[in-house]
């Protein structure tokens, strides 16, 4: 988007951001197709532990600190855990969306 500056009219960011709504792409069957191979990839690839390490910090909204007092470990493997178990779905993903982790 363009520097927003006072002297500007209003009306041309309104317009260039209605632009960008109506030619930007529609990509709900990326979305739909990266949803299921996500419930494919966790009941496959995570391991028992990475499930249910990430479960609790994702779903349940736990801290990490609080997942680890409830395991019994170290913050420090709580936070390795859950970077393994992303990067093992991360990996599954980039076959399905690939445009999704493209570097910058």
């Amino acid at each position: 988007m363009p520097d927003i500056r006072y002297d500007t009219p209003l009306s041309k960011y309104i317009d260039y951001q209605h632009y960008l709504t109506e030619n930007a792409g529609d990509n709900r069957e990326i979305l739909d197709r990266m949803c299921r191979n996500l419930s494919r990839a966790i009941r496959s690839e995570l391991t028992p532990n990475q499930f249910r390490v990430i479960a609790f910090y994702y779903v349940e909204q736990m801290k990490m600190s609080e997942i680890a007092e409830l395991l019994g470990v170290n913050v420090s493997t709580v936070s390795r855990t859950i970077k393994r178990g992303r990067a093992r779905l991360q990996r599954c993903l980039k076959y399905s969306a690939p445009e999704f982790f493209r570097e910058k």
